[in-house]
């Protein structure tokens, strides 16, 4: 009977250590760590004390016993050399002896077992990924892995990787993280024989993100997913989606509709806006200037972009976007050889931008004499440069020789940052620490709570009784990135305001603001707005095409037919009324309430998107 239990136990145990190598390899490999120490004492221990007892001779012993606690690690034991020890002689010393050995051979196999066992393991990590919230991850590179990495860290959540290869070469080193994978064509289409491994329908949230480096395979995958979950009847409020792509295009295709099934929520990027983005969120424009007590600024925003391909005309366009201020003047200067070639879409899709904006375009290289000579002419006004030229190695010389020439000129004041597709970073000065921003990370990506603010702040604009949540759903694309436009800029109207976080969230806020300034910072996010639609293509509506667009109205009333009551905004030829100064937005309204009698109030719009300030910012402390 005690042979049974012995055997019973040691399978016990034996299943023990091998569930733990499946196991996430913070836990796994800090056991690991501990055991391997815990062994290397015990050992030293019971042979250093064992050769002593046996020859009675300290040196020999000393040598000796290192030799032993290695054979340890190789499944080796020298019991029969310490057998006359008085340890040795209780079945406590033979229980310990042979414990610490188990715990040696284990540190060692679990590497071996890893390796020859990875097919068992890649069955049993899928088997504990089959709990918990799902996150699926089709396609296999850095990028992926990455942000895979970082959902591990989600409380009772499975991380799940799809690729089509079957000979997938990063299979083991996704197991060895934690990750489950699932490879072959079968899963990549999405079959239904496969998603049933996963145990699609009993999940409470499902968030999958498409990142295969071709962008049309991301496509194709969320297509046949959602084509998939519609068969399964996986409700539709459980799952998100977030891919690259162009929003415009794609989203509609995706989102849950009335009238089509998809996705709970669809979250659509291209690689370089949200770079800039990050950009934004690393070295934030706002910082660059001083507020005086009514909010306006007290100095302009001059900054300077090196390169204008994908991901300069991102940088640029962000910059003009989030460097709005009352008071301010905004001003750029783009550097790149190609600068002609390169532009010709930005200002060909942004025709009016231009005109709006001081924007300069010098044909020079960011090394050349030409821009330093330049430089050394604004010392005094620039506040922020951007290198993107599309090459991080060159990005890198061009950062690291500006440095170097800014210290010398004692204007280390000024922002410099190196912008590639995938990541930001920014150093305050030669010798302090670098602040890098990834793209592909779970902050920037996950769907939801990237949102979170842009949801609140599209419900100011849509008086209906539907929830927040409905409201963003079914709102445009355009719309949403307008949203998260302004969402982007509320901490620039908070610093701008002379309030603390904390001051902020007080219900009394509006109070403590004061009428005056509460204008200004309407004002403020009046310029962010016009920016925003300047950046996106849109131009000021002229008063005829207004008078025009009134007198469709009145005419398609008269006749009984539709007739849209936004005669202010033409969202084919990408025009809109309110593209104005401030100050003229209080004669638009009442020109516009004249003729549909709608109770509209353009500034008070602006307003609201400063009122609603606390409450996101307490929403925000509430969900962490």
């Amino acid at each position: 009977m005690t042979a049974i239990w012995v055997i019973v136990l040691s399978i016990i145990v034996f299943t023990a250590l091998v569930i733990n190598m499946a196991f996430k390899p913070a836990y796994s490999a800090k056991l690991t760590a501990y055991l391997m120490v815990i062994a290397v004492l015990g050992g030293s221990i019971i042979y250093g004390k064992g050769y002593t007892d046996v020859t009675g001779n300290a040196f020999l012993s000393l040598v000796r016993t290192p030799f032993s606690v290695i054979g340890m690690f190789l499944g080796k034991n020298d019991m029969s050399a310490i057998s006359g020890s008085v340890w040795m002689q209780t079945g406590l010393g033979v229980f310990c002896f042979w414990l610490f050995h188990l715990m040696a051979f284990y540190s060692i196999a679990s590497a071996a077992m890893v390796t020859v066992g990875s097919a068992g393991l890649r069955k049993l990590r899928l088997f504990l990924a089959l709990n918990g919230d799902l996150t699926i991850i089709y396609g296999v590179n850095d990028n992926s892995i990455k942000v895979g990495r970082e959902c591990l860290a989600n409380e009772n959540c499975a991380v799940v990787m799809i690729s089509e290869n079957d000979a997938e070469p990063r299979a083991q080193e996704i197991i060895n993280m934690g990750m489950a994978v699932i490879t072959g064509k079968g899963i990549a289409q999405s079959s239904e024989r496969e998603l049933r491994k996963l145990k699609i329908s009993s999940r409470n949230k499902i968030e999958i993100f498409a990142l295969d480096q071709n962008p049309q395979k991301n496509l194709f995958y969320a297509l046949k997913l959602k084509d998939a979950f519609e068969e399964m009847k996986v409700s539709p409020a459980k799952t998100s989606l977030t891919l690259a792509g162009t929003e415009e295009i794609i989203a509609s295709m995706l989102q849950v509709s009335k009238d089509e099934y998809g996705f709970g929520y669809v979250n659509v990027f291209e690689a370089s806006e949200l770079m800039a983005r990050a950009m934004i969120r690393l070295c934030p424009p706002w910082e660059c200037v001083s507020f005086d007590e009514s909010g306006r600024a007290v100095q302009d925003f001059d900054c300077i972009v090196v390169g204008l391909g994908e991901c300069g005309q991102a940088v640029l366009r962000h910059l003009i976007m989030n460097g709005q201020f009352v008071g301010s003047r905004f001003h750029a200067a783009v550097f790149s050889p190609m600068s002609g070639q390169e532009a010709g879409y930005l200002f060909a899709e942004c025709k009016d931008l231009v005109n709006q904006y001081e924007i300069e375009l010098h044909n020079d290289d960011g090394r050349s004499k030409e821009f330093y000579d330049y430089l050394g002419s604004r010392l005094g006004t620039v506040k922020y440069i951007a290198v993107c030229t599309g090459n991080d190695e060159m990005n890198t010389e061009i950062a690291d020789h500006l440095m170097l020439y800014l210290k010398r000129m004692n204007a280390e004041n000024i922002c410099v940052l190196k912008c590639v597709k995938d990541h930001v970073s920014y150093q305050q000065a030669i010798g302090s620490g670098i602040l890098t921003k990834n793209v592909y990370s779970y902050d920037m990506l996950s769907a939801v709570n990237e949102d979170r603010n842009a949801i609140l702040i599209n419900s100011v604009y849509d008086n209906s009784d539907r929830s927040d949540w409905d409201k963003w759903v079914t709102c445009d694309s355009f719309s949403k990135m307008s949203s998260r436009a302004s969402a982007e800029f509320l901490p620039a109207i908070v610093r701008a305001s002379g309030s603390t976080r904390e001051e902020a969230m007080n219900d009394n806020w509006e109070k403590l603001l004061g009428e005056e300034k509460i204008n200004v910072l309407g004002e403020m996010e009046h310029m962010r707005w016009c920016a925003f639609h300047f950046c996106n293509g849109y131009r000021a509506m002229t008063e005829e095409e207004f008078d025009k667009r009134a007198e469709e109205y009145i005419e398609n009333l008269r006749e009984g037919k539709p007739a849209n009551p936004r005669i202010g905004k033409d969202t084919d030829e990408r025009s809109h009324a309110c593209l104005i100064p401030y100050d003229q937005l209080d004669k638009l309204s009442e020109k516009e309430k004249k003729v549909t009698g709608r109770n509209v109030n353009y500034k008070q719009s602006d307003i609201n998107n400063v009122l609603i300030i606390p409450r996101i910012l307490r929403q925000e402390q509430a969900e962490g």
